[in-house]
């Protein structure tokens, strides 16, 4: 094996273990822009412990659901597609720090080399906050990643803050929950 070679495969294997193989999506996400000016807590009942339909979600919780499966699930094909699925989802802080971390070609090319993908399924959604201007949801993914013939399974919660702008709702924040 080249070194060369070698280099991209550690790299691609430490992107997977230690970036948790997505589109960057969590850092400055956590910043918040707005708070509601009145919160209520919205019923804390997970949607379900299996695959949820995210038909029974409300918009801000179907926009969270289709954010996190655009940042958490992709192959070396699909990435891009996925990263600009995020940019459309987006506001804010979120969508400029991911407009500063666009994949490049050799990105890319080691995620090509090692044959590296995510897989992540939405298994439960909590609704915590809801406004009509602001909406906060706590979805937990079932979580698959492979590269160079390992794979990591995990499940893994994360908070989606979303807000309401021009009649749409965006995601304002995606944080990975300790």
């Amino acid at each position: 094996m080249s070194s060369r070679r070698a280099a991209l495969l550690i790299g691609a294997v430490a992107l997977l273990a230690l970036a948790g193989c997505g589109p960057r999506s969590a850092g400055p996400s956590a910043e918040r822009d707005d708070e509601p000016s009145s919160p209520t807590r919205a019923q804390p009942a997970a949607v379900g412990d299996l695959d949820i339909d995210p038909a029974t979600l409300p918009r801000p919780g179907r926009v969270a659901v289709r954010y996190a499966t655009a940042a958490r699930s992709w192959t070396p094909e699909s990435y891009r597609a996925q990263y600009r699925r995020q940019l459309r989802l987006s506001t804010t802080s979120l969508r400029s720090a991911l407009q500063d971390a666009a994949p490049t070609r050799e990105q890319l090319a080691a995620y090509r080399t090692v044959n590296a993908r995510m897989d992540a399924t939405v298994v439960a959604a909590t609704p915590l906050v809801e406004s009509p201007s602001q909406a906060r949801y706590e979805l937990v993914l079932d979580e698959h990643s492979a590269a160079a013939g390992q794979t990591v399974r995990q499940r893994t919660a994360y908070v989606v803050e979303l807000l309401a702008r021009g009649g749409a709702w965006r995601v304002a924040a995606f944080s990975v929950q300790p």
